[in-house]
């Protein structure tokens, strides 16, 4: 036996630790760990895997680490996160659970749930108990040991605003029962670290601190037979070889850049590499396995006393690359009038590829800088660093630095306050303190982790702080993070937006799921509050109606057009010219260029006009990557400076990445002096105050946070005393009392008075703050409904929608009705729709109670309670939906809303209900009714006799419900009715929309007799009805549909219509190419044809091919070589960009890229924006971009095809998400289209939707032109 000694065991006593029963390992068993936060920790810190470790010295065990945080009976990191059981489309993960066991070798399996589960309370317990026992047969398998260990007890937090979650211990002990159960049903050793256990390991009530890990590993050794009556006396040296191997194994089995290993960018350069002896991420991570053994023998030797810790060195940089000297950099910059740019600081002051700036309240900066990105080499030591700077003598220099932290890794957040440094990095958020005052970071805690690494671009950053105390940051569509806080686990999958409230350690997911920008890189506040996220793709977004950390997937639309964007920040203090104060500025690192937008009000929302830039510079390396207004009112810029920009679409270790310099350039306006910076420390408490009214907005906010964290407990008191003083003729008197709720809030110090006082106040932006102030205080003060009532029908729509925010984050049944009075007592636009939808559907199990128990009773607001149910997604509002739609109190208005709920949530027989004509009073009601079955993704047909009603229908003498009759007969295929179908599609006296409706019909249908469909395609008729008519024949006769699409052709009529009914059907293309073989068609109509297959996106090679050779156009790339693309590179620089431009047009380019702002007309694309090319890609890269499109096809640009079941053919680009159904945008389209996962029959990735071949008929000269123009494109 590998194991000797594996007795159940449950312990009763703490004073009872050392047990007779022990476990002994046998030679080689590979132990693996699971759990959550606390053995993520755990395993981090290293001493339960130490104490196993020298007590099995002889025995040499291998221990692996597959804990996750947030893990649960109910789903595992290592199993659940995305590409890791299977990797994107075909490409092989790692494999399930039991795989993943089967390939480690496990033996012994070491693991620790129970206590997130605990947050459901006790009516979670039954799942609970059937998911354990499901885990640990499925972790017994291959007769694997098991040692289950129980959480810690929960405790109260040494902070008073975080719950006391000892409340929640009496269900804890309930679960900790079930674990004990399930581990003596599965002869698993059990381990109680709850009962009677009066260790105290947490400071957060939840998790156990780094200074208790010790004691944690002492106390399961103990459990489990292993004494250390001298703790870890002599054993430091193992400890750190154990930690070695520890960093080494994460960074092989949960490394940052999944996505580019086993995801949907898996096949970019970055991760495939190149001819060129560049290795990619794959060729690095298959080092790492070498480097794990080699730790795990000196582990070994050390256990015996026969070595030392060998840790691994900082691996050294490449050698700098060319670079301007600052003062060169200075002179390709082009600032807007009467604005002047000087250098901060810069690479001598150790400033290199700087992520990030801010400010403490002493006026030093902080700048994080990395050395890491894109990746960790093998075996490195992350060492990246905080650098603080400061200007001494005030001339706008710094000309002093110390490294205020290091060994960090990659770290895209930063933000100070509360007298540290709070640092967001691979998984953790940090906070860091100095506590001697010699600028070096004594003190550095995890707050917070779980967060995602799967995108080293993309993970959380631009840490940013609402004015009232709240921690914004970002992460991109790579990203997946799950993080256990005392108020249960916070979630955000994949793109989004975190908010983080520090005093409580509340953490919520925002636009969860994609909801909003892919990539985001900035959030910023207006002086009132409202918000904006930008994007490093994808534009600007109005974020403040995403308030809701809603899980029920929405898209939200942005209002600015997309851009490289990265950093924000509002203009305002005087040193800005008055004009510009409000308005934005914002880093465009693709273009080099600074630009800035202003905001008009429209609206709940805003209008965006963009203004004239800030600063452009005509230097390709300058990246301005984050902005901020300092200390004394200037501008300051971080320049990341370097060509290489993203690294997926670059080499992993591309040799001109710059890992050398850096700059933070200062730009003041001329005009205004500079402000002189406040000095915090030294200033009364009446003078912080004065400072709330200080122009500069940092002025403000550090104030706040200097008075919060002198007067604690008193804030509210203090400040409510110093609103009562403010003279209502001050000019400042709204904003004064914002700042004063903004700071109360800051301390979590819930004041009714003010509250009320700023409600009430004129100035509707200051009203709408306190609404959403309102909703974040409701679980802490009284009698709130009254306050949320007059918001949610206050005159302005700001107000209202701040109502509606609230409402939604108010775990009581009575609020929605408030919200559904903002969206039915007055007008509404698409923000307060959103934000009602979304209200709707997060508290629907709140409402859904309420209206069962009675708590919620809308009494005679009928429209409220409608526009509730319309927007709930719940199977338990059915029957309140049938009531409804029965009822005669729902006007016509009402009803569609009523019937699109029960199509979409009802079954057969609710769908047979609202079908049947006897269920409606009136004909509006059967109308909405049939309206909504035809719409609905569902294709459930109700049971019974259709055929007769229908036919009824057919032959009735209203025609809505003719057409809508037909549309039923298509969607149900009910064939039986193919001869009425017909009469109504040939009859010369039907209306026009019965017979387009009946012509399409047709296709639908079996048996149906073509010959009138094919006498139809060559009348005279409209052209809408012979294309109905053609696309109905090539259902039921694709060859003879063929024929005719073909003669079209023929005749010079290559309509996109006529073409996508052949692209969109399966062998259509095939079909409609043996036909026009057919009929000798001449070389004109076939450039013709070719053309518009091009122009609509057409990703059919052979069809384009035949086309091609009929017109004569040559369309065949040359053989990729480094030689072709290095010659022509070398001729496009002396190239005719004019010429180019021409080319561009001629060849067709510009249906499908956008090229410049002025081009893009609101209809989307086909392929990726060429605005700034020229300064993100290198000319060979885009050389082999035009010639070879496949080669590297850009993130999100990755064609999509799927078949259904019908034979449909649809092309797009996939909207991933967790739905299971399909959601694809189709080329050139703007709305994405549902296809239900049951009606698909197959998909593919196609690759770029652009064919290769399209520049072969370009002279060379042409294309050389061609080159040039795209690689002028961006540079200013």
């Amino acid at each position: 036996m590998r194991l000797l000694s594996f007795l159940s065991l449950s312990i009763t006593s703490i004073a009872a630790f050392s047990v007779e029963p022990s476990i002994s390992l046998d030679k080689d068993d590979v132990v693996v760990f699971l759990g959550g936060t606390d053995m993520v920790r755990a395993q981090r810190s290293g001493h339960l895997e130490t104490l196993l470790t020298w007590n099995f010295r002889n025995e040499t065990p291998k221990f692996r680490d597959m804990s996750w945080e947030a893990d649960t009976v109910f789903g595992l990191g290592t199993e659940t996160e995305r590409w890791r059981s299977g990797g994107f489309r075909g490409i092989k993960g790692l494999g399930n659970l039991e795989t993943q066991l089967s390939n480690l070798k496990a033996t012994v399996i070491i693991v620790q749930l129970g206590k997130n589960e605990t947050f459901a309370g006790i009516k979670g317990l039954e799942a609970f108990i059937q998911a354990s026992n499901k885990l640990f047969s499925r972790l017994r398998g291959e007769n694997r040991k098991l040692i289950v260990i129980s959480p810690t007890k929960f405790e109260r937090s040494k902070n008073p605003l975080y719950p006391d979650l000892r409340n929640r211990n009496s269900d804890l002990s309930h679960y900790i029962k079930t674990l004990r159960t399930a581990a003596l049903n599965h002869d698993a050793i059990f381990v109680d670290l709850f009962t009677d256990n009066e260790e105290k390991f947490t400071t957060n009530g939840l998790h156990i601190t780094s200074d208790k890990q010790a004691n944690f590993a002492l106390q399961i050794a103990s459990s489990l037979g292993i004494e250390r009556p001298n703790g870890f006396e002599g054993l430091n040296d193992l400890l750190a070889s154990v930690r070695e191997k520890h960093r080494l194994w994460f960074d092989y089995w949960r490394p940052a850049n999944w996505k580019c290993l086993f995801g949907d960018d898996n096949r970019r350069v970055f991760s495939i590499g190149n001819q060129k002896n560049i290795p990619s991420i794959r060729d690095e991570r298959d080092k790492i396995p070498d480097l794990i053994k080699e730790a795990e023998k000196n582990i070994t030797a050390v256990a015996k006393g026969l070595a030392k810790p060998k840790i691994a060195q900082q691996i050294p940089l490449p050698p700098p690359t060319s670079a301007l000297s600052s003062e060169e950099e200075m002179k390709e910059f082009q600032p807007a009038k009467d604005f002047k740019v000087n250098l901060f600081a810069s690479e001598k002051l150790g400033v290199e590829n700087p992520l990030t700036i801010r400010w403490d309240s002493e006026g030093r900066m902080y700048v994080a800088c990395t050395w890491t990105y894109p990746h960790l080499k093998p075996g490195e030591i992350p060492n990246d660093k905080i650098i603080l700077l400061t200007d001494t003598n005030g001339d706008g220099q710094a000309d002093h630095s110390t490294i205020f932290a290091d060994g960090l890794n990659i770290p895209t957040g930063l933000e100070t306050a509360n007298g540290g440094v709070y640092v967001g990095q691979s998984t953790d958020l940090l906070f860091l303190r100095d506590l001697d005052g010699d600028g070096v970071a004594d003190e550095r805690k995890v707050i917070l982790s779980g967060f995602g690494t799967g995108d080293s671009h993309q993970a959380m950053n631009s840490f940013t702080w609402s004015p009232d105390g709240e921690l914004f940051f970002c992460q991109g569509d790579g990203i997946e993070s799950r993080v256990e806080t005392p108020w249960g686990i916070s979630s955000l999958y994949q793109a989004g937006v975190y908010r983080l409230r520090p005093g409580r350690l509340e953490l919520h997911g925002l636009l969860d799921d994609f909801m909003g920008p892919g990539n985001p890189w900035g959030v910023v506040f207006d002086n009132w509050g409202q918000s904006l996220v930008v994007d490093g793709a994808g534009g600007i977004t109005y974020l403040t109606p995403a308030s809701i950390p809603a899980k029920r997937r929405l898209r939200l639309d942005r209002i600015g057009n997309p851009g490289g964007y990265c950093g924000v920040e509002m203009i305002n203090g005087r040193n800005m010219p008055k004009s510009m104060r409000g308005q934005f500025v914002i880093n465009d690192f693709k273009s080099n260029t600074v630009k800035r937008f202003s905001l008009q009000p429209n609206g709940s929302g805003f209008k965006l006009e963009w203004e004239d830039a800030i600063l452009k510079s005509n230097h390709r390396k300058f990246r301005p990557v984050d902005i901020r207004i300092g200390p004394d009112g200037a501008m300051y810029i971080a320049d990341f400076y370097n060509n290489v920009i993203c690294h997926q679409d670059d080499y992993f270790r591309d040799p001109t990445r710059d890992l050398h310099h850096g700059r933070i350039w200062r730009v003041t306006y001329n005009k205004n002096p500079i402000v002189p910076k406040p000095k915090f420390s030294n200033s009364s408490t009446s003078q912080l105050f004065n400072m709330l009214s200080a122009p500069e907005r940092w002025t403000r906010q550090q104030a706040k946070f200097e008075l919060n964290k002198r007067k604690g407990k008193k804030v509210r008191q203090i400040t409510e005393n110093w609103a009562s003083q403010i003279n209502k003729d001050d000019p400042h008197h709204d904003r004064n009392l914002f700042e004063a709720l903004a700071l109360c809030a800051i301390a979590e110090a819930p004041s009714h008075k003010l509250l009320k006082q700023v409600i009430n106040l004129k100035n509707h932006r200051a009203r709408a703050f306190a609404t959403r102030i309102l909703g974040r205080w409701q679980d802490r003060l009284p009698n709130t409904n009254k306050l949320l009532a007059q918001a949610a029908n206050d005159p302005h729509p700001l107000v209202r929608l701040e109502a509606i925010l609230a409402c939604g984050q108010i775990p009581k049944a009575k609020v929605i009705q408030f919200a559904a009075q903002a969206v039915t007592r007055h007008s509404r636009d698409k923000w307060i729709d959103y934000a009602f939808t979304q209200a709707v559907r997060h508290q629907e199990l709140n409402w859904m109670d309420g209206l069962t128990d009675g708590t919620l009773d809308f009494e005679d607001d009928t429209s409220s309670m409608l526009a509730v149910l319309e927007k709930g997604g719940s199977k338990k509002i059915l029957s309140q939906l049938l009531n409804l739609a029965k009822s005669n109190s729902i006007n016509d208005k009402g009803l569609p809303g009523i019937f699109r709920g029960i199509a979409s949530l009802g079954g057969q027989n609710e769908i047979k209900r609202i079908f049947e004509p006897s269920f409606h009073s009136s004909l509006a009601s059967q109308t909405a009714a049939w309206a909504a079955l035809i719409n609905s993704q569902s294709y459930k047909k109700p049971e019974g006799d259709t055929r007769v009603i229908l036919e009824s229908a057919l032959t009735g003498t209203n025609e809505s419900i003719r057409v809508q009759s037909l549309g039923l007969i298509a969607k149900w295929k009910i064939s039986e009715l193919k001869d009425s179908t017909s009469t109504l599609a040939f009859e010369q006296t039907a209306s026009d929309s019965t017979r387009l409706a009946a012509v399409r019909t047709l296709g639908k249908l079996e048996g149906v007799n073509t010959k009138k469909l094919i006498k139809l395609v060559n009348s005279k008729e409209s052209k809408v009805l012979k294309i109905a008519g053609l696309e109905s024949l090539a259902r039921l006769n694709l060859a003879e549909a063929a024929k005719l699409g073909a003669n079209m052709i023929a005749k010079g009529q290559p309509e996109d219509k006529v073409l996508y009914i052949f692209l969109n059907r399966e062998s259509g293309s095939k079909a409609l190419m043996e036909a026009l073989a057919k009929i000798n068609l001449n070389k004109t109509s076939a450039a013709k044809t070719l053309t518009k297959l091009q122009s609509i996106g057409s990703s059919d090679a052979n069809l384009m091919n035949y086309l091609s050779k009929v017109a004569g156009i040559k369309n065949t790339a040359p053989i990729y070589s480094p030689e072709y693309v290095s010659n022509l590179a070398k001729i496009a620089t002396k190239g005719d960009a004019r010429n180019g431009k021409l080319i561009f047009s001629i060849a067709g380019c510009i249906a499908c890229h956008k090229i410049n702002s002025s081009s893009n007309n609101g209809i989307p694309f086909i392929g990726p924006d060429l605005e700034t090319i020229g300064n993100t890609l290198s000319t060979e890269r885009i050389i082999e971009e035009v010639i070879w499109p496949n080669r590297h096809v850009k993130e999100g640009y990755n064609l999509l095809q799927v078949t259904t079941n019908g034979g449909d053919v649809y092309q797009g680009y996939e909207q991933r998400s967790r739905e299971r159904h399909i959601m694809l945008r189709p080329i050139s389209e703007a709305q994405t289209i549902t296809i239900p996962q049951e009606q698909i029959r197959e998909q593919s990735q196609l690759g770029s939707a652009m064919p290769t071949g399209l520049t072969a008929n370009l002279s060379k000269k042409n294309l050389a032109d061609l080159i040039h123009y795209l690689s002028e494109k961006g540079q200013n």
